[in-house]
């Protein structure tokens, strides 16, 4: 055989490799992408299938993919090869439309555009006063159970409060006469959601599922559309984010946004963007019960810096225990805890080549465990995000908000609310664990505790 040959022959030996995996019938759970726990126990036996392992599935494969490169590589280097055409943007495509989490492409850069200057330094300031005032609100609530042996479901006051804030910051509507509606009616389309398969009946089949995943999606959009109706109603520029959707245009077309473009992106951000903080702001408190060493220091920072006001913008920067604490929880318990990515052409990562099609999982909550770049990954140490650590670490060990051009255009936003909210509460409070309720995560879109978060309150 002839050099050439040989040379053709090892080339095409490389593109029909695959990454090793586990074995569909005895190794991999049912549902493997529900399941951040199986993920990392694959972190844990990098040893015996490395850094990229294939997960076969019946009529289909995915490649969960840990190392920091190779996140670096996908979300970043060569992000724009990878996409969101796959079966799990599908599924919660049922639920949140074409908004800025789902849509690709030029779709996607032209939403972006659009939502873009709602969420600059100067706007995500001025949105304090909201977050401030709902939370006063529920502070206030608490003052009759504090010290009472009666637990609450910390989960839900947090979605409560955020769902408030989203809805006056983003959108000058006040959701809290439907904001006990909104919380069971996410919960519900999303456990159906992620629960469905590619061989599930048609959502215009009225099986039971199918029924209540309609119904909870009619209260859903019905919020949505009186949110617009309203703006409608009333027209001009309140200088939040509905006034800024409604009345952009894009600057190469001169298109104002569909209605139908408008609602998804309404329900994008309204749904998205109040869960995501309210699961890292429950894991914080979990996490604060279980360490009071870490809770003293927070708090005595609380009372140094503040000395009992309300906090602002301004505030954060010397806020540096509280804002570790809530990145170190959002390694442990990221919101958004598994990231799909589908090749658009062929590619290599972690040394595997990768076909057009193939879909990608990276995980946060995984990487994030990754025992190369975290020492005792599995230990509570806000202090692994002070500057100098920081600098230290590789830029894509840690990514809760995604990463790349597809970063999280409200991560900003977050991280002053979650700040915000975290401080005041501690003002006042601390929430620990209720005895006899225990905690297990559990895997939907975001990382939920499967049974809720169950605390007393107790007054400082």
């Amino acid at each position: 055989m002839s050099e050439a040959s040989l040379s053709t022959h090892a080339t095409s030996a490389r593109r029909r490799r695959v990454p090793p995996g586990p074995s569909p019938f005895t190794e991999i759970p049912r549902n493997p992408a529900n399941d951040p726990r199986f993920f990392q126990k694959l972190v844990d036996q990098r040893e015996q299938w490395g850094e990229v392992v294939r997960i076969g599935l019946p009529g289909m494969s995915r490649y969960i993919v840990n190392h920091p490169d190779d996140v670096q590589h996908v979300l970043h280097d060569n992000y724009r090869n990878y996409t969101k055409d796959c079966f799990e943007y599908a599924m919660l495509r049922l639920v949140i439309g074409r908004g800025l989490v789902t849509s690709d492409g030029d779709l996607w850069r032209r939403q972006r555009r659009l939502a873009a200057p709602a969420f600059t330094p100067k706007r995500v300031a001025a949105f304090a006063g909201s977050m401030t005032q709902a939370c006063s609100a529920m502070i206030e609530r608490w003052a009759p159970i504090a010290d009472s042996p009666e637990p609450i479901e910390v989960g839900s006051e947090m979605m409560d409060v955020t769902l408030r804030i989203v809805g006056d910051a983003l959108f000058g509507f006040d959701t809290s006469g439907e904001s006990s509606q909104v919380g069971p009616a996410f919960g519900t389309a999303m456990e159906i959601m992620m629960g469905r398969s590619p061989l599930s009946f048609p959502l215009w089949v009225p099986t039971r599922k199918n029924r209540r995943f309609n119904a909870a999606m009619a209260t859903l959009r019905g919020l949505v559309e009186l949110i617009i109706d309203e703006r409608r109603r009333e027209p001009g520029d309140r200088g939040d984010l509905l006034s800024g959707l409604m009345q952009a245009r894009d600057e190469e077309t001169g298109e104002a946004m569909d209605a139908e473009l408008l609602r998804d992106e309404v329900l994008t951000l309204l749904l998205a963007g109040h869960e995501t903080t309210a699961m890292a702001l429950t894991w914080c408190f979990y996490r604060l019960s279980l360490h009071p060493e870490v809770q003293r220091r927070l708090v005595d920072e609380i009372d140094a810096v503040l000395g009992g006001r309300t906090p602002g913008p301004e505030d954060l920067p010397s806020l540096r225990v509280t804002r570790q604490v809530i990145e170190e929880t959002m390694r442990l318990h990221p919101p958004v805890w598994a990231i799909a990515r589908v090749a658009r052409e062929a590619d290599e990562v972690g040394g595997y080549p990768v076909r057009p099609g193939q879909v990608l999982f990276l995980s946060p909550y995984s990487t994030h465990r990754h025992p190369d770049f975290w020492e005792n990954p599995e230990g509570f140490d806000p202090d692994r995000f002070t500057p100098e650590r920081i600098r230290a670490q590789h830029r894509f060990a840690y990514f809760p908000f995604a990463a790349g051009a597809r970063i999280c255009i409200g991560n900003n936003f977050a991280l002053l609310e979650a700040g915000i909210i975290l401080a005041m509460v501690m003002q006042r409070y601390r929430l620990e664990l209720a005895p006899g309720r225990p905690v297990e995560p559990r895997a939907l879109v975001t990382l939920r505790p499967r049974d809720g978060m169950w605390m007393r309150v107790r007054a400082r």
